[in-house]
């Protein structure tokens, strides 16, 4: 059986930690800060987090752009030089096209190299639910699935990765429009938080609001505990922009449930699209009930 590598992308906000312990690597995207070009690091080293949010807070121009071909190329070629192939599980394509980019890369590596094999998968979830999906298929790959296997487990599996999300503001989300069902909240009401998650067509969907930070918070922990499922969900992830406090908060409500719970870090693709203070919870639960059109606004 031919070695495969799993990639995923920088939204998926897993840690150096996190992908070393999986053996899962990422494609980077772009960031663009005023006119300044870099990557869009999940380890930090071109930027730190605080000095990341900091451009955020102090209102510099920050705006992403997609995995490159020659990303891809840069990363895969030596790969299927050494007979290894690539499996992709990538950000929702409701919030970026970089699957297309990765499939043009595909026609060109694949006529370079026709005996190896290339997969890409719309994970149709960002942040830590794809990260979280990335994880789950490095067990599975680990436990002896071959590439296509895993494919067809990635597909089968991938509406059960669940997000409980809340952002300071909105005026991130809806300045990149990476957000729908939110008509009602665009005015940025004084105080009142929405509560999205990540639908059933990949977006982020918007599916409540609450007034005040400590109202977001339980109302995090009490969605999470609805999706919670014994014996299915083995363990939560908590993803926060600079709001650690808050972070410990829903973890601390979460404890009851018996499984590991971590925080980490949100990166700077998800970052820039919601801002700081972004929070939010993952786990594999039930799949969404929800998804544009039902109940719109």
């Amino acid at each position: 059986m031919a070695k495969y590598q799993i990639f995923t992308d920088s939204s998926s906000d897993l840690s150096t930690e996190m992908r070393k312990a999986s053996n899962v690597d990422y494609l980077h995207f772009g960031l663009t800060v005023d006119q300044e070009q870099y990557n869009a690091d999940l380890d930090w080293k071109e930027y730190s987090i605080e000095e990341f949010y900091g451009w955020l807070s102090a209102g510099r121009k920050c705006k992403t752009s997609l995995v490159s071909m020659e990303e891809c190329l840069k990363k895969i070629r030596p790969l299927f030089e050494k007979g290894i192939d690539v499996i992709f599980i990538c950000c929702s394509s409701k919030l970026t096209g970089s699957l297309q980019v990765f499939n043009l890369a595909k026609e060109e590596l694949l006529a370079e190299f026709p005996e190896r094999k290339m997969i890409g998968i719309d994970a149709l979830i960002s942040s830590l639910g794809l990260g979280l999906l990335t994880l789950d298929a490095a067990k599975k790959r680990d436990e002896g699935l071959s590439i296509e296997e895993l494919a067809e487990w990635v597909e089968s599996n991938k509406l059960k990765y669940n997000m409980f999300a809340t952002v300071d503001t909105l005026s991130y989300l809806r300045a990149s429009g990476r957000i729908t069902g939110a008509k009602a909240f665009f005015g940025n009401i004084m105080g009142v938080k929405p509560i999205f998650i990540s639908d059933k067509l990949g977006n982020n969907y918007t599916i409540g609001k609450v007034k005040g930070t400590k109202a977001s918070i339980e109302e995090l922990i009490r969605c999470t505990k609805e999706a919670f499922i014994p014996g299915e969900t083995d363990k939560i992830l908590i993803g926060h922009g600079m709001c650690l406090d808050r972070a410990e908060k829903i973890k601390a409500g979460l404890e009851d449930l018996g499984v590991p719970i971590i925080i980490t870090d949100i990166g700077p693709i998800v970052g820039t699209s919601c801002g700081p203070g972004v929070l939010a919870t993952f786990l594999r639960g039930p799949v969404p009930t929800r998804y544009e059109g039902e109940g719109k606004e």
